[in-house]
């Protein structure tokens, strides 16, 4: 049968130098660290007989209401190393910070090549409690990102992780502030790898990230404000001409308890480079398509959870988007999505679980021939018996099995599926499965 692809070539070879170094900064250096992680994944069947088959509303960011819509295996590990902790005596501390992902497509134990993937997300270094001068310093690459939508999977708020360098924690006022110097590289590449320079190299963009955190407002409530300034310099290649591009984005965000439970609200808006929301703006803008600098994403978050008695438990979410893309024409889109997911506590360790809500998107440019689309529905219900680790929204690990049917509108039908699917031509799709969630 031969070895497993896994274990062949220089993969296998870079996972065993980083098995290897972790083991020995852990031990032979007598390095205190501390381990961390995440995991998720399952598998099922659809009601058509083959694997279960997720569905998405292409356009909408994330995965709206992921309850028994996620058809891989995910798997972050991190390692937290202490050069020094912080004591009495001196309260300055240092340490290294790493994390990989691990993902599959969960179709058998040893996956080919193509189907799984594993990448580094995380390798900075950190420090604070200097008396020179206050807050916490990094460099390297990190998740640089504030709160999440969890029924639809989404970093919606502040997530510019990538690579830079930053100063967080400062006093300032009734809160903390916090500046990043953001450098995201190009991802254009030949097919050996390398990356596709022009007259400046491999264009960048550059952001300034402001963050000011934690302002009291009431004796419940926090306001949070986010802002940055991004910029592209322009450049050429060969004969094609790239302009110079900016942009920024403006957010606050209100959170805090209501009641007994827990609210995030949030309004953002960002134009140019950053209408994205995220550090992710094109850095080549050619001189005859200038419309990254003209376009603009307005959004508005709401998302609560309430424990709110000793049986039920809620989470509440819901967002609107609406954008130009700086087009000439075509160029509006707009979509909203809104999902609840009650929890029933049968005993300490076994829940019974609920979700449904309801998407829609609609986009000018998005044409059959010379007739509009029109609106794109996605809506999903399920509900799945799960073993949960503590009575709690968040208790963590948790088994479930799972039953989720979706349904889409006809103007949908060709996003839902590609031609070769059994889905294709049809307005639902049932799944049936298990699933496992951990972070430790």
């Amino acid at each position: 049968m031969g070895k497993p692809s896994v274990f062949q070539g220089d993969r296998m070879k870079r996972i065993m130098g980083i098995l290897i170094i972790s083991w020995f900064a852990s031990t032979s250096f007598a390095l205190e660290a501390d381990f961390t992680g995440y995991l998720r994944g399952g598998t099922g069947v659809n009601f058509e007989g083959g694997k279960q088959q997720c569905f998405y509303n292409s356009g909408i960011p994330a995965n709206f209401l992921r309850l028994g819509n996620e058809c891989d295996f995910y798997s972050e590990i991190a390692m937290v190393f202490h050069h020094k902790k912080p004591d009495v005596a001196d309260p300055v501390y240092f340490k290294t910070n790493t994390r990989l992902v691990m993902q599959g497509k969960g179709t058998r134990q040893w996956e080919p090549a193509a189907n799984r993937n594993i990448a580094q997300l995380e390798a900075f270094v950190s420090a604070g409690g200097f008396s020179e001068v206050p807050g916490e310093f990094w460099v390297g690459k990190r998740f640089y990102r504030d709160v999440d939508v969890y029924i639809f999977d989404w970093y919606y708020y502040a997530d510019m992780s990538g690579v830079g360098a930053g100063w967080d924690q400062i006093p300032i006022g009734t809160g903390k502030l916090a500046i990043a110097h953001l450098i995201q590289s190009d991802d254009k590449v030949t097919a050996s790898g390398d990356y596709v320079e022009t007259s400046t190299g491999a264009p960048v963009l550059q952001a300034l990230d402001l963050r000011w955190k934690e302002i009291p407002v009431s004796e419940n409530q926090q306001l949070n404000f986010w802002g940055v300034y991004a910029f592209a310099e322009g450049s050429t290649e060969g004969t094609t001409v790239y302009v110079p591009t900016n942009g920024y984005s403006l957010s606050a965000r209100l959170s805090g308890k209501v009641g007994t439970g827990f609210n995030n609200f949030t309004l953002m808006y960002g134009q140019g480079a950053m209408s994205g929301l995220n550090i992710y703006g094109s850095v080549r803008v050619p001189e005859n398509d200038t419309s990254q600098n003209r376009a603009w994403t307005a959004r508005v978050v709401e998302d609560y959870h309430h424990d709110i008695s000793n049986k039920w438990a809620v989470i509440l979410s819901a967002a609107a988007n609406t954008s130009d893309n700086g087009k000439d024409a075509d160029s509006k889109t707009n979509w909203y999505e809104v999902g609840v997911r009650p929890i029933y506590e049968i005993s300490d360790r076994f829940q019974l679980v609920f979700e449904g809500g309801f998407s829609r998107i609609n986009s000018e440019s998005e044409k059959t021939g010379t007739e509009y689309i029109g609106d794109r529905d996605l809506s999903r219900v399920s509900i799945a018996p799960q073993i949960s680790f503590s009575k709690s929204i968040w208790g963590r690990p948790v088994m479930r099995a799972y039953l989720a049917h979706s349904m889409w509108s006809d103007s949908n039908k060709s996003n839902m599926a590609p031609a070769t699917s059994v889905f294709a031509n049809k307005n639902a799709g049932t799944n049936f499965g298990y699933q496992f969630e951990a972070w430790f």
